[in-house]
């Protein structure tokens, strides 16, 4: 650094022998003028860089808006879809409920039925399916999916 320094002040003592002072001035003066052009263009790279910034984070908060509509929407018709399963899954519930009172019903009137002599060699085959135990199978099987 201390030989910068020496070599530049001898380089300017040398000039200063071959110039005048308005020489001299000329180069302070170019100088300065280089050292704020330099200055400006800098200035003006970094204000670009902050408009280039800007477009993007604008740019991101559209695309992040976007997605956020897109996941809303989503959720929207995953909520309507557990909606009409819960409204699915409580009508089945009624309904089998509805079947298993059917059977309580075919089971009491069949055991207040008196039975069959007991020296039949071959017993009855059972009866057909009772309307009231078909209807309530019927009604479960019947419901949109």
């Amino acid at each position: 650094m201390i030989a910068i320094a020496l070599t530049a002040w001898s380089a300017l003592k040398a000039l200063r022998e071959k110039l005048d002072w308005r020489g001299i001035a000329l180069i302070a003066a170019v100088l300065i003028a280089g050292l704020g052009l330099h200055r400006w263009a800098s200035s003006l790279k970094e204000a670009g860089r902050t408009e280039i910034r800007q477009q993007w984070a604008e740019a991101q908060r559209k695309a992040d808006l976007l997605q956020l509509a897109k996941i809303e929407a989503q959720q929207k018709q995953i909520n309507a879809a557990d909606a009409a399963l819960v409204a699915n899954m409580a009508a089945h519930v009624g309904q089998v409920a509805g079947l298993e009172a059917a059977l309580e019903d075919e089971r009491k009137k069949t055991n207040a039925k008196p039975s069959a002599a007991s020296g039949d060699a071959c017993p009855a085959a059972g009866d057909a399916m009772p309307d009231g135990v078909r209807n309530a199978l019927n009604a479960i099987g019947a419901t949109d999916r």
